[in-house]
């Protein structure tokens, strides 16, 4: 369980395993929560309609397409 260290510390747990793999989450304002991986914007969500699993799935849709174009590529 995580422990509560503040606010970011929620945020970091939304992330689950993808905050190691380069994502975070930050809230600019009382409406919105942004995922970044790096320093890309991913995508905005409404703070009120983010989930925990929305945006794990968020962090998953967005590596599967970077696995794609990288396979592309080849």
């Amino acid at each position: 369980m995580a422990e509560y260290t503040g606010y970011q510390a929620i945020l970091n747990e939304a992330l689950g395993e993808y905050k190691d793999a380069g994502f975070r989450l930050t809230e600019p304002d009382d409406h919105t929560l942004n995922l970044y991986y790096h320093d890309k914007l991913v995508v905005p969500f409404s703070s009120t309609g983010a989930t925990f699993d929305g945006i794990r799935r968020a962090c998953q849709a967005f590596l599967d397409r970077i696995q794609k174009k990288e396979y592309e590529a080849k």
